[in-house]
C-alpha cells in the first residue's frame, strides 16, 4: 500500500449532476482555439477534458489525496464517447480509483470515470493514470525558465474541415501555442485549476522549470483536424491519449494528423503535438463508423 493513501483504491466520487451550457460549451471551444462555428449545437468531443473535473477535483481534494497531489503528472488518458455533447443536456458523472500501485515512492493511481445522461444512457467512459508524489517530483527536475509576458504566444490556427486522405497520409497540420492568459482562460473553462498551469513557483517545485500547459488542452488540440474532417456532433469514438513532455506558453507546437488504418468499420488515426523539443503528446484516435446525432 502507497504510503499516505490508506484505502483509496476502490473508493468512489459522485454522482456530480451537471448541464452542459451554451456558455460553458463557447468558452471551452475559444479556450482551445476550436472552429466556433462548427460547435454551436454541441461541444466538441474534447469536452470531455472539462468535464473530467467535474468530478475529478473531488479526487484531487480528498484529504487522502491532497497532499500526494501536491506533485503530479498526467500521465494517460483515454476517452470513449458515446454520444454527443448537446447544449443543454442534463448529465452526472460518477468516478472511481480502480487501481493504486507504487513504484519507487511515486503512486500511480487508475481513475475512472463514466459519464450518464437523464435517461442513464452512457454518453462517455474515461479512464485517466495520474503519477503522485509527496516530495519528489515523479518526472524528474527541470532547470528554472523565465517567464514569457502574459499575452505572448506564437501561431494559433482553427481547424478546418477536409476529406480524409489515404492510409499512410497526413491532413493538413494545425499550429498552435498558448500564453500564460491563455492557460488561464483554458483553467476557467475546464475547471482545470492546478495551480502548476499558472502558478511559476508551483511548477519549479513541481519539477517541470515554470507554468506548462494543461495536458487536456494538448490533448484537445490532438483531436481538432480528426473532429473537422467529419460532419456532425459525434466524429470521434475514442481516443487515447499518452503525456510525453511539458509544453511551455509562448512555446510553438504543431499538431500532425496521419491516417494509420481504415477499412468499412472504423478509420484510426494517429496524432502528435510537437515542437523543437520533442512529442508533447501523441493520440491514437478512432473516428464513428457513422456520425450519430444524439
Amino acid at each position: 500500500m502507497v504510503t499516505g493513501l490508506g484505502d483509496l483504491a476502490g473508493r468512489t466520487y459522485g454522482p456530480s449532476r451537471f448541464g452542459v451550457t451554451r456558455a460553458q460549451a463557447a468558452a471551452y471551444v475559444a479556450a482551445c482555439g476550436d472552429d466556433p462555428e462548427r460547435w454551436h449545437s454541441h461541444a466538441p468531443p474534447s469536452f470531455a477534458g472539462a468535464v473530467l473535473f467535474k468530478v475529478a477535483t473531488s479526487f484531487l481534494d480528498d484529504p487522502n489525496v491532497a497532499s500526494h497531489a501536491r506533485l503530479l503528472i498526467h500521465g494517460e488518458q483515454t476517452f470513449i464517447w458515446r454520444r454527443p455533447w448537446r447544449i443543454g443536456a442534463d448529465l452526472a458523472i460518477t468516478a472511481r480509483v480502480d487501481r493504486l500501485r507504487e513504484r519507487a515512492g511515486t503512486a500511480f493511481v487508475t481513475f475512472g470515470a463514466e459519464v450518464v445522461d437523464s435517461a442513464g444512457r452512457t454518453v462517455l467512459s474515461s479512464r485517466s493514470l495520474f503519477l503522485m508524489s509527496p516530495e519528489s517530483p515523479p518526472g524528474g527536475t527541470a532547470s528554472e525558465r523565465s517567464e514569457p509576458a502574459a499575452e505572448a504566444r506564437r501561431a494559433n490556427s482553427v481547424p478546418r474541415a477536409e476529406p480524409l486522405p489515404a492510409v499512410g497520409e497526413s491532413l493538413t497540420p494545425l499550429a498552435k501555442s498558448a500564453s500564460r492568459v491563455d492557460l488561464v482562460r483554458y483553467a476557467a473553462a475546464s475547471e482545470d485549476f492546478n495551480p502548476v498551469h499558472w502558478d511559476h513557483l508551483r511548477g519549479v517545485e513541481s519539477g517541470v522549470g515554470g507554468v506548462i500547459c494543461h495536458g487536456l488542452l494538448m490533448a484537445a488540440w490532438a483531436t481538432q483536424p480528426a473532429a473537422a474532417s467529419s460532419p456532425g456532433p459525434h466524429p470521434l469514438a475514442r481516443a487515447r491519449f499518452r503525456f510525453r513532455r511539458p509544453l511551455y506558453p509562448d512555446q510553438a507546437a504543431l499538431v500532425t494528423t496521419m491516417v494509420k488504418d481504415r477499412d468499412e468499420r472504423r478509420t484510426v488515426l494517429s496524432s502528435k503535438v510537437s515542437s523543437e523539443a520533442g512529442d508533447h503528446v501523441s493520440a491514437s484516435i478512432e473516428m464513428q463508423a457513422a456520425d450519430r446525432s444524439g
